[in-house]
């Protein structure tokens, strides 16, 4: 039996939105609880990428997440208690939002660096406004060792 490859074409990227979230854990945190931290306003460079290439401001783009990896500050944690991470887009209120990417079972050997995964939608309205909602949601499998900073470094493409 011979498997061909998908015949999707893939989007091509014109660029890439970066964005860096940090937030504190707390040290003790209850595993039977989803904790969730909420990081508001964040900018992007938007209207700067548009303009570096040569995109016209009235030319519609289609934003979907493409990357996102968790660890800490300082590299010095191991993430191996933690088991969900999910990382939403919201606009006034956090309980109405929408899930940019979500890795719900973490590896156990994850170490100092989670992967999450992103979700396949179009958040170009929230990141034309310049101003972002974050809201990033973790499950843990134990209490978390010692307080830490948590780093998000994650990606848009816009097409």
């Amino acid at each position: 039996m011979i498997i061909f490859p998908s015949c999707r074409k893939e989007p091509l990227v014109l660029f890439e939105i970066p964005q860096r979230l940090e937030f504190n854990v707390q040290a003790g945190l209850n595993p039977f609880n989803k904790h969730f931290f909420l990081i508001r306003e964040t900018t992007n460079n938007l209207s700067n990428l548009r303009s570096q290439f040569n995109i016209p401001e009235n030319q519609t783009l289609t934003i979907r997440p493409t990357q996102a990896i968790m660890t800490t500050q300082f590299q010095d944690t191991d993430l191996d208690f933690i088991d969900e991470v999910e990382i939403s887009i919201f606009e006034d209120n956090p309980d109405v939002d929408q899930v940019a990417f979500l890795t719900d079972r973490v590896p156990f050997n994850a170490s100092k660096n989670i992967v999450v995964i992103p979700f396949d939608t179009d958040f170009s309205n929230q990141l034309e406004t310049g101003k972002i909602n974050y809201k990033v949601s973790i499950r843990l499998r134990t209490t978390t060792p010692s307080s830490f900073t948590a780093v998000i470094n994650l990606n848009f493409g816009a097409e």
